[in-house]
């Protein structure tokens, strides 16, 4: 019996719909359940005492609901829902009509808008069928002060209220307690996709968090830079765990090489990206032997090309970066430079000298194909080279939400270039939390700063 009951309450669920779409079908199954019941000892009790108008009405009924019970089953849930709800208020009416007020059988329309909350998930159709069933309420209090019933008092109809107002007492109860069993339920399935979301989350965090060690090994080292750079500071502030942004370096005879990139996207793409800018930099200048900024940026390009788009489709890909490659050569006081998109600043005395970037990444784009500018400067004692990528000029902030610009940033520069490096990353670092204040970070964040 129990495996039959439990089989009719999950009639027509299956597992990929909604867990609280599951629930209500579960509680109208139920409900029709319970209501076929009374509704049988209804037919055995009317037809007793030869009531056999309402034992047909009722029989009418009993059939609504097995037929609702078929809709769900063919998975026409909504259809079943209102279909059955209808049907039920227009039986109460008639059946309130027969019998009259003694019978108490308006009592039901007390139950349906429960129904209604129970079933439905628009407001909408709840308050529609709430309005309807007062409606149908008062009615019924119009006809018992106009009509005389079908069926007058007697003690059989006195049997019949006091049957129906426990009935309608056990179909709010049960209501509740499915109510009461549905939030149960419906807290303990949150509980453990909470518990699931979180195990899953901590495992993908501490991956990616494993990814960043790996990432911040391919990056110029710590030691590689104070070794080669008297007076530096660098401030890195990826937005979220690992970073698109990535700043590299490799020690020649021809000099110093640094680099400051700014790969596609950010977060996993952009650091997949940035693993792949890297490697492909550490290729070019140490197993193919070339060392002059411009032309490692043709080759740079060429080989992401290649590896991103190997068979040469038309759509190509546009991911590549945006970068400044350097070459330091300090005995000489010179530096030898390319600038994708980026541009290169250098603070001496008082101004800014401002380096424009050839207008296209390295790597693939939908522009003029051209080979990179190699552009060159002498350097004095006491120049300020700044490195950066977008993020710092584009982060949105301030009384109104706006970039913070390249304007300001070099109005920012010039008042603190004559710090000692690590206060300039102090002052910078605080501008950006200023300014930023509440607002998200929009991007990955890198500002260098060379003082010769």
């Amino acid at each position: 019996m129990s495996k039959l009951l439990n089989k009719v309450f999950h009639l027509g669920i299956h597992p990929d719909l909604p867990f609280k779409r599951q629930n209500k079908i579960r509680i109208f199954n139920a409900s029709a359940l319970v209501v076929s019941f009374i509704c049988i000892f209804y037919v055995l009790f009317g037809s007793f005492y030869g009531y056999y108008g309402p034992v047909g009405l009722t029989l009418f009924e009993f059939i609504t609901l097995q037929f609702g019970l078929y809709l769900v089953y063919k998975r026409y849930y909504n259809t079943a829902f209102h279909f059955v709800v209808s049907v039920s208020l227009l039986y109460i009416c008639a059946a309130t009509i027969i019998f009259g007020e003694d019978a108490q059988i308006h009592i039901y329309l007390l139950f349906m808008p429960l129904a209604g909350i129970m079933l439905f998930d628009k407001l909408k159709t709840i308050i529609s069928y709430l309005v309807l069933c007062m409606l149908l309420l008062i009615f019924s209090k119009i006809v018992f002060h106009f009509c005389k019933p079908l069926y007058p008092a007697n003690p059989i109809i006195e049997i019949i209220g006091w049957l129906n107002l426990v009935f309608t007492g056990i179909l709010i109860f049960l209501a509740v307690m499915q109510f009461k069993i549905e939030n149960i339920a419906f807290n303990r399935e949150i509980n453990f996709q909470r518990l699931e979301l979180e195990e899953k989350n901590k495992d993908i965090t501490d991956s990616i968090h494993y990814a960043k060690r790996i990432q911040k090994a391919l990056m110029a080292s710590d030691g590689i830079l104070k070794k080669n750079l008297a007076e530096y500071f660098l401030m890195y502030k990826p937005k979220d765990i690992v970073s698109g942004d990535f700043y590299w370096a490799e020690q020649k005879d021809s000099g110093f090489m640094l680099a400051v990139c700014d790969c596609t996207g950010h977060g996993v793409p952009g650091a997949f990206m940035s693993l792949l800018n890297i490697t492909i930099l550490n290729e070019t200048v140490n197993e193919k032997k070339i060392c002059s900024p411009d032309l490692i940026f043709n080759q740079v390009r060429e080989d992401i090309v290649k590896v991103l788009n190997p068979e040469g489709r038309e759509e190509e890909q546009t991911d590549g970066m945006d970068a400044v490659l350097c070459c330091f050569d300090f005995n000489k006081l010179k530096l030898d430079f390319a600038c994708a998109n980026n541009p290169l600043w250098i603070v001496r005395k008082d101004s800014i000298i401002e380096f424009k970037p050839d207008k296209m990444p390295v790597g693939m784009h939908f522009g003029k194909k051209t080979d990179f500018t190699l552009k060159s400067v002498d350097l004095q004692k006491g120049d300020v080279v700044y490195l950066f990528t977008d993020g710092f000029a584009d982060q949105f902030g301030g009384l109104k939400g706006k970039k913070f610009k390249y304007s300001q940033f070099k109005e920012l520069l010039l008042s603190i270039y004559s710090r000692p490096m690590h206060e300039q990353q102090s002052i910078i670092q605080q501008k950006l939390e200023v300014w930023k204040g509440g607002l998200e970070q929009v991007d990955d964040i890198l500002v260098m700063g060379i003082r010769i």
